[in-house]
């Protein structure tokens, strides 16, 4: 949905500095009823500016939006709602919203016949086992075959599509963005705000995988390589982190590619998945510390495109809401 009139100037006097007057002109025709306000104040009150952070004022906000009409609205109280952001998790209440929305909106729609495809229980957590086929003892690599169904997978990759942009880190000197050293994809993160309930669902699908809890996890984030496009030999631990990233899980989206492996050199295995299949691979050892063992590269694509999706599980709960939808 594109922003309305009153959305862009409030941006426009946040961008002069007048940021009480922004507020002052959302709050107005919030009251109002007006949709986009009542969405941007959301979006405000998760990141808490240029109003403080309040993720219950958020979740009343983007159900007043979705009940407005809002598309974004309904769809991310909906998700608000199942994780318990600003009020008490409740699955069962999340899937009668998205029930609600799907009545007159296509989007929610073709979201609720993938929960409905998928073998769930009452609350929502998965109802089946994967099999895990074992690669690597020492560092710990094993595969899940068709973790995600091609339907999931389309669905990924579709919601990711318009949010791509090159990979890219912080310049350590000048705090600018420049292009990723060793990562050329393409990219996005599907954090609170940007996902669904399709995304929240697979998300404790890997938890299930992965034996960890949901919240242990960062927001998916989706790749896209184009030929000649790579991921060279990386560790994907952080330095200095205190919350480390104790295991990886890979899901692959596509195959209509040549090239693309997830090669792990010290112990001479490499994998390509098919369609919904994930590899797994933990980055430390038991205590902690750095497994220098698991390092591994995305080997580069010759044909095609590949499209992964991974999410990273950190040892202790993560807090996603730093990120600010693209």
């Amino acid at each position: 949905m594109a922003p309305s009139n009153i959305v862009e100037r409030a941006g426009a006097l946040l961008g002069a500095g007048r940021a009480q007057a922004a507020v002052d002109l959302l709050l107005d025709a919030a009251k109002r009823g007006h949709r986009d306000a009542l969405y941007e104040l959301a979006l405000w009150h998760v990141y808490g500016s240029p109003v403080p952070r309040s993720f219950a004022a958020a979740r009343a906000l983007f159900e007043k939006a979705g009940a407005a009409g809002h598309r974004g609205g309904a769809l991310t109280h909906a998700v608000f709602v199942a994780i318990g952001a600003g009020g008490p998790a409740d699955w069962r209440a999340a899937l009668a919203l998205l029930d609600k929305a799907a009545e007159h909106d296509p989007v929610a729609a073709r979201q609720r016949d993938l929960i409905a495809a998928m073998s769930l229980t009452p609350d929502g957590d998965p109802a089946s086992l994967f099999a895990l086929e074992t690669l690597s003892n020492t560092p710990k690599v094993a595969v899940a075959r068709a973790l995600f169904t091609p339907d999931e997978c389309a669905h990924v990759a579709a919601l990711s599509a318009p949010k791509m942009v090159p990979s890219v880190v912080v310049d350590p000197a000048t705090r600018r963005e420049i292009p990723h050293p060793i990562r050329t994809s393409e990219g996005t993160v599907l954090g609170p705000i940007q996902q669904d309930l399709v995304i929240h669902a697979l998300d404790r699908r890997i938890a299930m995988v992965t034996s960890s809890r949901v919240e242990q996890g960062e927001p998916l984030t989706v790749l896209r390589y184009a030929p000649g496009q790579e991921y060279r030999l990386h560790h994907d631990c952080l330095p200095g982190e205190a919350n480390q990233r104790v295991m990886t899980a890979i899901v692959y989206l596509n195959d209509a590619y040549d090239g693309g492996a997830t090669q792990f050199p010290a112990v001479g295995t490499e994998f390509r998945g098919a369609v919904g299949d994930a590899i797994l691979f933990a980055n430390t050892l038991a205590d902690g510390q750095v497994d220098e063992r698991s390092r591994h590269a995305g080997l580069p694509v010759t044909r095609g495109e590949k499209w992964i999706c991974t999410r990273w599980i950190r040892a202790r709960d993560f807090d996603p809401w730093g990120m600010r939808p693209a």
